[in-house]
Order: structure tokens, then sequence, then C-alpha cells
């Protein structure tokens, strides 16, 4: 998936060059096939280069947890399935969940396996003789391109361009798809070895394509159990407001502002009667919101 999302950036550099050109079909799509060939390396380097730094943080961590598999940190797919076996349990919409790593790696491979035939469809599809010249004036300059003619292709390939207009729907849509369980997965994941901002980490290693780095960068921490991490969060700030004003909420001239005739109210807590209520539905992976 992050080979993919890759693509976007030597795509858009390339994009602010000129390259001369004749004022010729061929021409033109042999410059096209050119970008994306040097496209997909530039893309296939940064994703290795990340794949690996993802490969030992991932490794490690799995070491240390007493993974069996450990090697599967360095295998594409299989370390986002390791990754669900670290997080462990989680919860979507008050389901529970057991296997979000698997799902997640069934979608990863739907997902590449639609961008590999969308993408070979495009290749196939770029033969001079299928295509006109055309030309774009403007009071800057002069652009040429090429536009696809259906009526130029031999009967047998006329099928191609309907379905890649159904192959990039598709792909818009199973994007959508992993994008949410793998938001959900490392959420999850972060929550045991990031807690204090499992929404921002799982921000980074689902929509940008950072994964490897950031699991690298997280690799020493210690998992811990996220719920009672918050609840003695809450307590410390409890405690701090506490030796600040004496009492929760206490003001400084004295007295405090809880209910009338009663005890003080405690912060964060849903009742007056002084005692701290735990984070609710902490298992949501959105709960944080």
């Amino acid at each position: 998936m992050e080979f993919f999302d890759w693509m976007g950036i030597p795509q858009a550099i390339l994009g602010l060059f000129r390259f001369d050109v004749d004022e010729s079909v061929a021409s033109i799509i042999e410059m096209q096939m050119q970008v994306l060939v040097i496209t997909l390396w530039i893309a296939a380097g940064l994703y290795l280069l990340g794949h690996l730094f993802g490969g030992f943080g991932l490794y490690k961590m799995a070491k240390r947890a007493g993974e069996k598999n450990a090697w599967m940190a360095f295998v594409p797919v299989l370390c986002t399935y390791l990754a669900g076996r670290l997080a462990g349990e989680t919860s979507v919409f008050g389901v529970k969940v057991k296997r979000i790593g698997l799902y997640a790696a069934i979608a990863e491979v739907l997902y590449i396996a639609i961008n590999i035939f969308t993408l070979t469809l495009s290749m196939l599809m770029m033969r001079p003789e299928w295509y006109e010249l055309t030309r774009t004036e403007t009071a800057a300059a002069t652009y040429l391109g090429t536009e696809l003619n259906v009526e130029l292709m031999p009967s047998q390939y006329r099928w191609m361009p309907t379905a890649l207009n159904v192959m990039n729907i598709i792909e818009i849509v199973w994007y959508f798809v992993t994008l949410f369980l793998f938001i959900v997965l490392f959420i999850a994941f972060f929550r045991k070895y990031y807690a204090r901002s499992p929404l921002i980490m799982a921000f980074l290693c689902s929509i940008l394509p950072v994964r490897g780095y950031v699991l690298f960068a997280v690799r020493n921490n210690t998992p811990v159990d996220y719920n009672a991490w918050m609840q003695e969060r809450i307590r410390r700030m409890q405690q701090q407001q506490t030796q600040q004003y004496g009492t929760p909420y206490g003001g400084p001239y004295g007295g405090s502002y809880g209910p009338a005739g009663g005890a003080p109210a405690e912060p964060f807590s849903d009742t007056a009667s002084g005692e701290s209520a735990p984070p609710q539905n902490d298992d949501e992976p959105f709960s944080d919101l």
C-alpha cells in the first residue's frame, strides 16, 4: 500500500519539468512511458528504505513480545498481520475484533492487486496508434498532448478503456476500506506502544507513507495497558490539581466550587461524589476523539 502512496511524490516533482518532444503521438507516448518508469523506480527505492526501517523496528518489538514468527516483520503484508498480533484485541463500534491484523492484511492484498491490474492496464493502453495528437494554445505557450480514440483500437481491445474507468472507481472505494482497517489497527497498536498520542501515530502510519520510520522510532517502547495508563494519568492530574489548590477546583481565596452543601467535585468525574470515573469506552479506536 505504501508503494503506491510513494508514487505520488516523484510524479508531482516530475510534473514541474518540461520535456522536449516532437510533434508526434509516438514521441509524447514515449515520454509518458519514461516518466512512469522513473516514477516506479523512485517509489520502489523509497518504499524499500522505509520497509527495512519498519522491519527492524517491528522485529525487535515482536521478539520482545515472544512472537515465534518475528521474521514476518520483513515481509510485505505479513508485517501488517504481525502488527495486528502485537496490537491484540480491539473494539470497533462496540464489537470486539480479535484479528484486526488479518483483516487489514487481506484488504491490503486486494488493494495491491487492484492497483497492479490498473497500472498494467494503463501501460498496455499506451500504444501510439490508438491516440490522436491534441494541441492547446495559451498566451504563454503551446502544449501538446494525446487523446485516446476508441475507434482506432482493434475491436478485441475496446473493453480496456471501460475496464480502466471501472477499476479506478473500485480502487478509490477499496482504498477507503483499507484505510479504515489500518486506522483501527494502528490505533490499537499505538495504544500499547505510544499511549500518549495513538491517533497521531495511527494517522502517520495509515495515511502517510512513513509507517516504517514510525515503527522504528517506537521500537524500544514498553507495551502498556491503555486503560490502566489512562486511569493513572487522570489520577496524576487530579493529584496535581489538589496540590495546587488544596482541593479540586478550590479557589485561591478558599472554598471550593463543588455542589452546594456537598463535597467538592473531583475533576473528570461524572458525579459529585468525589470518586473519579474511569474513561468511557476505552476499547473503541476512536474514543480518543
